[in-house]
């Protein structure tokens, strides 16, 4: 699997220690908190060294605050203001809760609810069951590319142009299953604009799939994405099935819910 180093380096107009900085930071989230040194440089893939002067940086900035007592370091002041200005949405998440949970019941597996972020698909609520899973994403993360069902779904929807900006993108090979050629992903994209769901065979993580389905507003667009997290091994046809139909049925309520009717004109 790609290292964020090697799959974000490659832009010859990044800045190099800006990007590393900044993979730094993307590690927080609400399931982890508090990271140590080592820690930040496994996940990283980046050099020890580098990641302590990154980090020092940081904390003398106060985007990075250290824990004298257990060397952990966990997100400073400097964050908060940032979380002040980006686009509150609070009241999507309460109205979709009844429906992430009713989907939460009939699937018996964790499901995600995300919107597009200026390009960027964005967990906003996670609904977790108690079977055993170890997810790999959180609230405020950004659920990635072409590889992951959200990703997939809001490019389904966009104008020819905007989706072919995104395929004309490098597609990362996050695991020997992710689908990156050219021709397989445009046909994928047709088929999810046509039948209203996306699928994830372990294309972004190793023995994690998952199916998704969108929300739609009143006029017809695109404004979310649901979607039913699922281990490999708990992903043979009929189990894929179930989960299928119960997304899309959670997407369609929802949109209905807030104002969408299938009979429209689809944005």
């Amino acid at each position: 699997m790609a290292t964020v180093k090697e799959s974000r380096e490659g832009d010859p107009f990044s800045v190099r220690a800006l990007t590393r900085g900044l993979s730094i930071l993307t590690l927080f989230d609400v399931d982890h908190r508090e990271w140590t040194i080592d820690e930040m440089a496994e996940q990283t893939g980046l050099l020890r060294m580098t990641v302590y002067r990154m980090v020092r940086t940081l904390e003398s900035m106060a985007f990075l605050v250290r824990d004298p007592t257990s060397n952990r370091y966990r997100l400073g002041p400097a964050t908060i203001a940032m979380a002040y200005v980006a686009e509150d949405h609070s009241d999507l998440v309460r109205a979709a809760r009844p429906f992430l949970e009713e989907l939460t019941v009939e699937t018996g597996e964790s499901v995600t609810l995300a919107v597009e972020i200026d390009g960027y698909p964005v967990c906003v609520d996670i609904i977790n069951t108690t079977r055993p899973f170890k997810r790999r994403t959180a609230p405020g993360r950004i659920l990635g590319d072409l590889a992951t069902v959200h990703g997939k779904l809001f490019t389904a929807y966009k104008s020819p142009e905007e989706r072919e900006a995104i395929l004309c993108r490098p597609q990362p090979k996050h695991t020997p299953y992710t689908v990156t050629d050219r021709a397989a992903l445009e046909a994928e994209l047709e088929q999810i604009a046509r039948e209203d769901v996306a699928f994830d065979f372990e294309g972004l993580y190793l023995g994690t799939c998952a199916v998704g389905a969108p929300v739609r507003d009143q006029l017809g667009t695109v404004i979310a994405s649901i979607s039913v997290v699922v281990p490999a091994g708990r992903f043979g046809p009929k189990e894929r099935e179930l989960c299928t139909q119960a997304v899309k049925k959670a997407a369609t309520s929802f949109s209905a819910y807030l104002g969408w009717h299938p009979g429209q004109k689809r944005e």
